[in-house]
């Protein structure tokens, strides 16, 4: 029986990654529309904001946090005592939702401000691309120094936190971090290396090259690009823009 169909980009688009994760270690059958803003997809969203999920038992839902939890939740359904994603406390569910929000906000946000100039897709301004990467690398710090004494995010097992922040920050791997920045956030580095090796997310995504130099630095870019990858969850009318390869 299909669980519902889930309304995302194409590719390795980061807020559907840990979706994605969940649902096929869940033995969920989900139906992937890699096409937004089509009729359906607003439906769920009237603002086309990717993911989204339409249940075959009715359910909407847009937000990708709501999302990677309900296709979580036949596990807990079920009391499948094996499983550690949504924590084995109460405190350990509230902290997996608050490094969610956390990564879903603090990081890739400012990390999506300071990507859009610096491939056209906004106007550039070299201030502001320094500003946005200062805020995303506060964020991050904030994880470095959490991850000190930390293998995974919360507790001592893999939990969806891990899944869907990996997922998220991924984007960051993909066009910032080269070797001296890996260098210089050991831990982070580690913990993510981790995690996209997990077989779980392995599963759901393309093989992880670590970049030896940033793919974007802070300059102008010479011109539009003629294909777009962009990772925000609501695309501009007419942009036609892809996902996060």
């Amino acid at each position: 029986m299909v669980f519902g169909t889930l309304f995302a980009f194409p590719g390795d688009h980061p807020r559907s990654i840990g979706i994605l994760a969940v649902a096929k270690a869940n033995n969920l059958d989900l139906r992937v529309i890699d096409e937004p803003r089509i009729p359906e997809h607003l439906e769920v969203s009237r603002l086309g904001k990717v993911p989204a999920f339409h249940g075959e038992d009715g359910l909407k839902l847009f937000e990708c946090i709501a999302i990677a939890i309900h296709a979580n939740t036949p596990l807990v359904t079920l009391q499948n005592d094996k499983t550690t994603l949504l924590g084995q406390t109460k405190q350990d569910y509230v902290h997996i939702l608050k490094w969610m929000s956390f990564f879903n906000t603090e990081i890739i946000i400012p990390m999506v401000e300071q990507y859009l100039p610096l491939t056209g897709i906004r106007p550039y301004n070299k201030d502001t691309v320094t500003t946005y990467a200062k805020m995303t690398q506060a964020a991050v710090d904030v994880v470095e120094e959490h991850l000190t004494k930390q293998t995974f995010l919360v507790g001592e097992d893999l939990t969806l936190a891990d899944i869907f922040c990996a997922g998220i920050i991924a984007f960051g791997f993909q066009f910032f971090y080269g070797r001296s920045w890996r260098e210089a956030n050991p831990n982070v580095s580690r913990w993510y290396q981790d995690i996209v090796n997990q077989p779980m997310y392995s599963a759901v995504t393309r093989k992880v090259e670590l970049l030896e130099e940033p793919k974007l630095i802070n300059v102008a870019p010479s011109k539009k690009a003629e294909t777009l990858e962009m990772c925000t969850d609501a695309a501009p009318p007419g942009e036609g823009v892809s996902a996060v390869e």
